[in-house]
């Protein structure tokens, strides 16, 4: 679900700005939480209409107070010499994507802070807003989005402050750890212990809350599950980091890869290869040229009836620009790119010849012999 590809809005400081598909469902869960819950109970006077249109400009309002909050992390991470890939809005809020971690503790700490920071300054600017219209008598209509926006960005602000990862708080937490130990390892590990913490007594509480019949909690449930799985998954991240840390591509690949031919058909590749073979993936020549690399998804793609007239060449997924790798880079840093949306495997050049290829597995069996 959260592999949907994102939609790109535009840039903001240089920054791109994108929407994930399920930002959707909890748009339309907050506008219409606002438009016949929230403003109807404040101003049960106005026509329903005018609950509608309020409950959408505050919605987008607050969504564009998260994407605020995201960018202040990333501007401060600019300034320290990160590169920030993109900003993206999806169903549990917003995340800055950046290339690399905070090298030092004190780089963390003021990135960490500068989210919550900006929170509480919208917090304040929404709060002077709805003081300013109300006293000038100016119609709730107008003051009304203030107020609500005053308390969420404040609320938001707390929230971020649980010392939790991967919460705000939780990496304030982690770069304090990791000034007093030096080890930042071990600083992820209780920091994303904490946010575990967190996140299961926030699924605990859901659960007793929905059984004594209060529905409403059924979101806060969802969210602390989410923190619970993104804090466990940061320390294995970390863990792979610290893992891989000056291993490069050459060493983990496995060298002289099979090559197949482009110009054979389907059928041939699949008894020959796929079924004679011990791989689910293989790099492809066409004219003595490595052109890309064909997988056994590729060729499910393709009906069985048709295999017989199907070359491999056909199918074969030829994006260079995605698929190779030089054998000197950092191993950590194709690790995302064998994730299971993306090609499963690289193909490890040197010099522009190609040398070996490399899977998620080949790190992960280098991970498990680093362990024991």
């Amino acid at each position: 679900m959260f592999n949907l590809p994102s939609l790109r809005l535009g840039r903001l400081f240089g920054i791109p700005l994108e929407i994930n598909p399920t930002w959707l469902i909890i748009f339309v869960l907050v506008a219409t939480s606002l438009s016949f819950a929230y403003f109807p109970g404040e101003f049960p006077d106005r026509a329903p209409a005018v609950n509608v249109l309020s409950g959408i400009i505050t919605a987008l309002l607050f969504f564009a107070s998260i994407v605020a909050h995201e960018l202040s992390h990333s501007l401060v991470a600019r300034t320290g010499g990160i590169k920030v890939e993109k900003v993206t809005l999806f169903m549990f809020g917003g995340v800055a994507q950046m290339e690399e971690e905070p090298t030092s503790p004190v780089r963390e700490f003021v990135m960490a802070l500068a989210g919550p920071l900006a929170s509480f300054v919208l917090a304040a600017l929404f709060y002077l807003g709805y003081v300013v219209f109300a006293a000038a008598g100016i119609s709730d209509v107008v003051w009304a989005p203030f107020q609500y926006l005053a308390f969420i960005n404040f609320f938001v602000a707390l929230f971020n402050l649980l010392p939790g990862f991967p919460l705000d708080g939780g990496r304030v937490l982690r770069a304090i750890l990791w000034g007093i130990t030096g080890d930042q390892l071990k600083a992820t590990l209780w920091a994303s212990r904490a946010g575990q913490f967190i996140g299961y007594t926030m699924v605990a509480l859901a659960v007793l809350g929905v059984l004594g019949g209060s529905l409403d909690l059924i979101w806060f449930g969802l969210i602390g599950w989410f923190i619970a799985m993104i804090a466990e998954g940061s320390y294995r991240q970390q863990l792979l980091k610290a893992t891989l840390e000056g291993v490069r591509v050459g060493s983990v690949m496995s060298p002289d890869p099979v090559i197949a031919p482009g110009a054979i058909t389907l059928d041939r590749l699949a008894e020959e290869y796929f079924l004679g073979g011990r791989h689910s993936r293989y790099p492809v020549e066409v004219g003595g040229s490595v052109v890309g690399l064909v997988s056994l998804s590729d060729v499910k793609r393709v009906p069985r009836d048709e295999w017989a007239t199907t070359t491999v060449d056909e199918v074969t997924d030829r994006d260079l620009a995605r698929l190779l790798v030089d054998e000197s880079a950092p191993a950590e840093s194709v690790f995302s790119r064998l994730s299971a949306t993306e090609p499963g495997a690289l193909l490890v050049v040197r010099d522009g010849r190609l040398v070996g290829i490399i899977t998620r597995a080949d790190l992960v069996s280098r991970i498990r012999r680093a362990s024991l």
